[in-house]
């Protein structure tokens, strides 16, 4: 659930919905909360003026008056929302529907918000909402003979109406928020399915099928404009990748038949020179570099082979530990010749879906490679593990090692380390190897060490592994 919550996140459909939902909502929550401040403050003010206004009613020095006022005053209440109460100076009841004097009742003649559950009358026969105790806002003042004339509003159902609106504030918000996350998450599910159409052709161009293009609706919007746009970039890459491969696969398969007839001719020219001559000497160079140029153009002709992913039919399970045993035994007897150590580690792993003679051919060069660059008295090691799912393979030698800068460049054709001019070599062996690797979809990186060359191949989907 979470990772499919991320995924709708990354949309911009989704995220402007959810946006446009928390800006509606803190749009709302700011109209209710000003309606909600006024209400509060005009009923605040309308009911403190009510109780001032008739408090103020009541004459001040006769007292059977002013007696005879309070009992009218309750008389005329229908709603029994008032509450007035006729004290003595001592605080004894004289009149009113109070039951006794608040103790804590400021006596200044100001309005004052009271609860009132202690002391008054009628409470049992008007029932008072279960959040509230009794509110109501109230007045005191002393008269001029001495007793004390208190005024008061029940405030209950104010409050009432003050939460009414501030619920609806909340409730509104909510529902505001989850109406904009669910309608950015069902208009995000279109895009989110292209996106993941696009990212699946991608990723199958990434492993060589070329042919492939990003898939277009009849919608024109953004995501057809972008995949047009590469679709014609893919198609001039396709171009020239063709013309390029083209014009060397043809020159390679071209040129290797004159180069054997020569090499024919030089090797039976050598056989009739007579050997200590001069000319002797220049025939066996002419033929190294013959043999040179002809393991080039096998080299380039095996690398179109496995890019033109014709080996595909051959995939089958295979276990990485049987094909290194193999690569260990053919390549013993070449490190003991160079006093190499070769060492071989393996743990049971997963099987692999691959081409077992590829893998061999490819990590036989990673190993070749790895024996001949190691000094004498060094070590080559080829590890097998599993990791995050998938076998890892791991050569690491202890010889002269790869630049950072030149560790994407020594996977191209032809080119050969600096630290590496000196050994024979065509430069085409780390092709072989990223070309067969690409087939299966596996991942080739070099790690860091502090002598020699770590390269690891893990097993598992390139794309996978590069972010795709």
């Amino acid at each position: 659930m979470s990772s499919l919550l991320r995924d709708h996140w990354r949309t911009s459909t989704f995220r402007l919905a959810v946006f446009f939902g928390i800006l509606f909502a803190l749009g709302n929550v700011a109209l209710l909360g000003s309606i909600y401040w006024q209400i509060s403050v005009y009923l605040e003010h309308h009911v403190d003026s009510s109780i001032m206004t008739m408090s103020s009613n009541f004459r001040d020095g006769d007292s059977a008056k002013t007696l005879e006022e309070v009992n009218d005053a309750l008389a005329y209440d229908l709603r029994k929302t008032n509450i007035i109460g006729l004290f003595a100076a001592d605080g004894t009841v004289i009149a009113g529907n109070m039951k006794s004097l608040p103790q804590t009742l400021p006596i200044d003649g100001e309005v004052h918000l009271h609860s009132y559950p202690e002391f008054m009358q009628y409470r049992e026969t008007r029932p008072v909402p279960p959040k509230y105790a009794g509110v109501a806002r109230i007045a005191a003042r002393r008269l001029s003979n001495g007793e004390l004339l208190v005024v008061g509003r029940d405030f209950t159902e104010l409050l009432e109406i003050k939460a009414i609106v501030l619920r609806t504030l909340v409730v509104s918000g909510a529902v505001i928020l989850l109406l904009g996350w669910a309608t950015g998450f069902a208009l995000s599910i279109r895009p989110l399915r292209r996106i993941n159409a696009i990212r699946e052709t991608s990723r199958r161009i990434v492993r060589g099928e070329l042919s492939l293009r990003i898939p277009a609706s009849e919608r024109h919007d953004e995501l057809d404009m972008l995949a047009i746009i590469v679709n014609l970039m893919l198609d001039e890459i396709e171009r020239l990748l063709t013309e390029v491969k083209g014009v060397t696969d043809n020159l390679a398969h071209d040129l290797r038949t004159p180069l054997t007839r020569l090499r024919l001719l030089l090797q039976r020219a050598q056989l009739q020179a007579a050997p200590d001559i001069p000319l002797q000497r220049m025939l066996d160079q002419a033929l190294t570099e013959t043999d040179s140029l002809l393991g080039r153009f096998r080299a380039l002709l095996r690398i179109s082979e496995i890019e033109n992913l014709q080996r595909k039919a051959g995939f089958s399970k295979v276990d990485p530990r049987d094909v290194l045993l193999q690569i260990a035994d053919l390549f013993e007897p070449l490190a003991e010749e160079k006093a190499v150590t070769l060492a071989l580690q393996y743990v049971a792993t997963d099987s692999i879906q691959a081409d077992a003679e590829l893998l061999f051919e490819g990590l036989s060069n990673l190993v070749d490679n790895a024996i001949k660059f190691t000094p004498t008295g060094g070590k080559v090691t080829i590890r097998l593990s599993q990791s995050d799912g998938v076998p890892r393979i791991d050569v690491i030698d202890s010889g002269c090692g790869i630049d950072i800068e030149e560790r994407d460049q020594v996977l191209q054709r032809y080119y050969r380390g600096n630290s590496r001019r000196e050994n024979d070599g065509h430069g085409l062996g780390l092709s072989i190897v990223a070309a067969v690797m690409q087939l299966h979809g596996f991942s080739l990186k070099f790690q860091d060490c502090d002598l020699g060359t770590h390269i690891t191949v893990f097993c598992g989907d390139i794309a996978s592994n590069s972010g795709i």
